[in-house]
């Protein structure tokens, strides 16, 4: 018996120290690589205009922020990455325009239409990092293009003004959380500035206030 008692505790003793030292899994790791697919709200220039259109002949439309954006973890802690976006919104009216079919004047839809896209280098502090869940603080800065471009419906009343804004510089600062339902399969949410513009060096233009979507893990 005195014999068993020793074996055990000696089998106790080697077995401790092992258990004591392992450590929790984490969502993920250094050298990994994950690219998310996302979608962000709101448009605060198409809230803007709609909270303000007095005139209802006006219509509001588009989509976006849409966001695609690839990380590698340099360390368990920290990550960098690539951030693109691109967002899309249309102002239109109806108008009175040449038909030559009929030989006459009709409604037709004239309208500006604006197409925003902006890259950015980002970096992640990845504050929580276990199991299937990846908590991270983050900001990115870059570049991006704003279009303006007018259009119209009217086959006789073509008309095409185009403007791009010089050199907007765009930027984001969000905290954000992945959740890995599979080994390499999840979804990820932000909350902050998730996209904005800073326009001739002037005006501050916050978008993407909220996000979410996939995230691949590599």
């Amino acid at each position: 018996m005195k014999k068993i008692l020793l074996t055990i505790s000696y089998l106790l003793f080697i077995t401790c120290p092992t258990i004591a030292q392992e450590k929790p899994p984490l969502a993920i790791q250094k050298g990994q690589f994950t690219i998310s697919a996302g979608y962000g709200a709101p448009s605060i220039i198409r809230s803007f205009l709609k909270i303000n259109n007095k005139n209802k002949q006006y219509e509001i439309m588009g989509y976006g922020p849409s966001m695609l954006k690839a990380d590698y973890m340099l360390t368990n802690k920290w990550s960098v990455g690539l951030n693109f976006s691109y967002s899309f919104s249309r102002l239109s009216w109806m108008d009175y325009g040449w038909d030559s079919t009929i030989k006459a004047s009709r409604p037709y839809e004239y309208g500006v239409e604006a197409e925003e896209f902006s890259l950015l280098i980002r970096s992640n502090y990845h504050f929580y990092n276990k199991k299937k869940i990846d908590a991270y603080v983050g900001a990115g800065f870059g570049l991006g293009r704003i279009y303006l471009g007018t259009y119209t419906l009217a086959p006789q009343n073509q008309f095409s003004v185009g403007y791009s804004i010089p050199r907007p510089i765009s930027f984001e600062s969000t905290v954000g959380m992945r959740y890995y339902f599979t080994k390499h399969i999840g979804i990820y949410t932000e909350v902050g500035l998730g996209k904005s513009w800073l326009l001739f060096n002037k005006y501050f233009i916050p978008e993407s206030i909220i996000q979410g979507g996939i995230n691949v893990k590599f």
